[in-house]
């Protein structure tokens, strides 16, 4: 049975949470990997795809655009030390 419609999957250290569509989160949603980082946005057949917020656990993080799993359109990349790096960005 595939998931579909709003739901959470825990899988081990893994949480997804969102909107479902044909076993993949579609819509808004969010993932917090088992790696501590984070990303809540929009996805598109379980990809990053739209507008989103990736968070790494060494505290860096990116907000904006993405395709394809990859930093996609306009965003900020705020490195560790607190850097922002603006503007577009090309699959990753």
């Amino acid at each position: 049975r595939k998931r579909s419609g709003k739901g959470t999957m825990i899988q081990g250290p893994e949480t997804s949470e969102g909107d479902w569509a044909d076993d993949k989160l579609h819509g808004a949603g969010e993932i917090a990997f088992a790696t501590g980082a984070k990303y809540v946005g929009a996805f598109a057949g379980g990809k990053f795809d739209g507008e989103g917020e990736y968070a790494w656990p060494d505290g860096a993080k990116y907000v904006g655009g993405w395709r394809d799993n990859k930093m996609h359109g306009m965003g900020c990349y705020t490195d560790t030390d607190k850097v922002n790096w603006k503007g577009q960005f090309h699959n990753g």
